[in-house]
């Protein structure tokens, strides 16, 4: 006679085959959205490339849009953007802070542009993944606002601007929209632009 397994173990296989399946429904919806956007991302085809039926999207996401979501959170999950960014809000001195802000920002950029471009884009056009977009874009401005606003308790945001201004600017420029172009112009990897990023920006925050 075989001896079944525990409670706990049959439940523990059953959570990483979901978890599995979950992983391969949302890197198979990122290739699809990379190659073929949002308006003609099918979840019939999603499925086919993932291995599994369509009825198991609508039950893990509920939706495409519920899939858009899971493939913008993996992204954050695999830069390990959010940790970086605590990381740089723990550095004690604005002046270090900056650098490492817009360092980390553009190792973000570098993880995964054709997702990102894909992403930038259907921000700008779609309402329904408008909010989801810009949610993520006002997470990360608000990032950007934290080590501004510590220059500026500083004295070291330069006149004209003040601290709302200079934020605005350096978000601008750091976004990935600015820098994905620069990136093509000046020939330079995305995750090499900080240097020229930080250059041009001590236009707007003192850093010496």
């Amino acid at each position: 006679m075989i001896a079944s397994k525990p409670a706990g173990e049959r439940t523990s296989r059953r959570a990483a085959g979901v978890e599995r399946t979950r992983s391969a429904i949302v890197s198979a919806g990122r290739e699809c959205l990379i190659a073929d956007g949002y308006h003609r991302l099918g979840l019939e085809a999603v499925a086919d490339r993932a291995g599994v039926t369509r009825v198991t999207i609508y039950r893990q996401f509920g939706s495409r849009l519920g899939l858009l979501e899971a493939i913008a959170e993996d992204l954050a999950v695999r830069s390990e953007i959010v940790p970086a960014m605590t990381r740089v809000a723990a550095i004690g001195d604005a002046v270090s802070a900056f650098p490492a802000l817009v360092r980390e920002l553009c190792r973000f950029w570098a993880g995964d542009p054709d997702l990102l471009r894909r992403l930038v884009s259907l921000g700008a056009v779609d309402p329904d993944a408008r909010d989801l977009i810009r949610r993520r874009e006002d997470w990360t401005y608000q990032q950007v606002a934290a080590v501004v606003e510590r220059l500026a308790a500083e004295d070291r945001v330069r006149d004209p601007f003040d601290a709302p201004t200079a934020t605005a600017i350096v978000s601008a420029v750091t976004g990935f929209h600015s820098c994905d172009a620069m990136a093509n112009r000046t020939g330079t990897p995305l995750a090499r632009l900080d240097t020229l990023l930080i250059a041009g920006l001590r236009g707007v925050v003192r850093l010496s």
